[in-house]
């Protein structure tokens, strides 16, 4: 985490693991196409709650309610975001 931090200047991480794992599923049952974006699927769904955050270089701390599972090939990959992808 600390070597993305340095190179993008942020992270987006999620609350814990069992908080991926839920927001996992709840996109796979009920998440929305958003379309393909760089080349991959993407499918969205925001919550009602903080789901994870995004650290800043200087620390700062904003809560992430919108999650977003990357489809590429039979692989996807779950990130807790400030909003979809564009």
């Amino acid at each position: 985490m600390q070597r993305l931090l340095q190179r993008e200047g942020f992270v987006h991480v999620f609350n814990d693991e069992a908080t991926m794992l839920r927001v996992a599923q709840a996109i796979i049952e009920n998440g929305e196409f958003t379309g393909i974006i760089r080349n991959n699927e993407r499918y969205g769904l925001y919550f009602a709650s903080a789901i994870g955050y995004r650290i800043d270089i200087n620390g700062s701390q904003i809560p992430l309610h919108y999650g977003e599972i990357k489809v590429t090939g039979d692989k996807y990959h779950v990130i807790p975001r400030t909003r979809p992808s564009q």
